[in-house]
């Protein structure tokens, strides 16, 4: 549908990584939605912001904090400015210029979208009440997943106001990359070269490198097929605290374990992914497993629902990839040998871990599904 003036929603962040981008450049691709987009234009705890110029229209708009609660004065001036037909929060609860806005955009009679993750596991008491509240000042959630919607509905949320719209990453340039991969285009990195026996099952993470990722349990697993006569090679693409202790581990053991440092190019993080046979991330998987599933690689991670991430529903098991008990290194190990010993077909599996980014799990979708709520909750759909 055209609309007879494109509706000007703004969307509200403190940062906007660089994972954002994809969905971002398809959000602006809108005939009928202009979006502003605020943010900080700063780094923060580590992360980069995307660059002001990556925006069709960016707002800047500073940020400060004080202990955990977050101020950001912008995010009430534009609840208030009356330029927006409906207006996006990133949801947190630590927020404070959050809560302060979405009640001044309501009283106004400004639709307000809550962005976020939304429920996660199982709540009780005050902490429910909290968070049922805060959600409550938004007209519609807007969540990662199916699983966020259900344990909702089950605190009293009412359904109507939860929509799903996934989560994503950059597929039209994986999909580059993995074209150029299959042609010969693109000059190959393969990471079998980095081992001793570039004839082991490679199991890759690209993750930073901290206590939560889990990489211990890892270790412990392939310690466990080691001494099962299954060895395999392990390659980490990331950096972080929990390096020097997880080098340590692997020479002692005797893994083979190469520590290939952070990778910012693409190019060759998805060649990486690609070539690997599984990726296992034992703890949360979060945007990793789109980052797998992008490349044709699929996914090992825990199964308590309660300590994941959304992402985690894009992992079906048997076909893009399988869980096992969390924190439990000989589940890990057994999931990691059935998978390898199973005898899939890798192209079929490659393809199948790259139908399930495309058909929900792609910025393209995200946008498309963001734009219907912004238009439902202004009268235009």
């Amino acid at each position: 549908m055209t609309l007879d003036r494109p509706l000007r929603v703004a969307v509200v962040y403190h940062l906007w990584p660089h994972y954002r981008s994809a969905v971002v450049a398809a959000m602006d691709k809108s005939t009928n939605i202009q979006y502003d987009f605020y943010g900080s234009g700063l780094p923060y705890q580590g992360i980069k912001h995307m660059a002001p110029e990556s925006f069709r229209s960016f707002v800047k708009a500073p940020f400060r904090m004080v202990g955990r609660a977050m101020w950001q004065p912008k995010a009430v001036s534009a609840a208030v400015s009356g330029n927006y037909d409906a207006l996006i929060y990133l949801a947190d609860l630590n927020f404070v210029s959050t809560w302060v806005a979405a009640v001044l955009a309501r009283l106004r009679g400004r639709p307000v979208l809550f962005w976020a993750h939304g429920w996660l596991k199982p709540e009780s008491g005050m902490k429910r009440r909290i968070r049922n509240l805060y959600f409550g000042l938004a007209n519609r959630m807007m969540l990662y997943a199916e699983r966020g919607k259900r344990l909702g509905v089950a605190a009293g949320y009412p359904e109507s106001q939860i929509a799903v719209i996934y989560n994503s990453l950059d597929v039209e340039a994986a999909d580059s990359i993995v074209a150029r991969i299959e042609s010969g285009a693109l000059a190959s990195v393969r990471p079998q070269s980095l081992f001793a026996d570039p004839s082991l099952p490679l199991l890759i993470c690209t993750a930073r490198i901290t206590p939560l990722c889990r990489f211990d349990l890892l270790l412990k697993a392939a310690d466990m097929l080691k001494a099962q006569g299954k060895p395999v090679n392990i390659l980490l693409v990331g950096d972080g605290p929990e390096r020097p202790p997880l080098e340590a581990s692997a020479k002692e053991l005797g893994l083979s374990v190469h520590f290939y440092g952070a990778c910012y190019d693409e190019e060759i993080t998805g060649q990486l992914i690609y070539h690997a046979d599984l990726t296992v991330s034992p703890g949360k998987i979060g945007l990793t497993a789109m980052h797998s599933l992008g490349y044709g690689t699929p996914a090992i991670t825990h199964d308590n629902l309660d300590q994941q991430m959304p992402e985690v529903e894009a992992l079906t098991d048997g076909v893009t990839g399988s869980l096992f008990r969390c924190d439990d290194a000989s589940s890990l190990a057994a999931a990691i040998s059935d998978w390898l010993a199973a005898g899939r077909d890798r192209q079929v599996v490659r393809q199948n871990c790259r139908a399930a980014v495309h058909d929900r799990w792609n910025p393209d979708v995200q946008a498309a599904l963001i734009e219907q709520v912004i238009l439902e909750v202004t009268g235009n759909a």
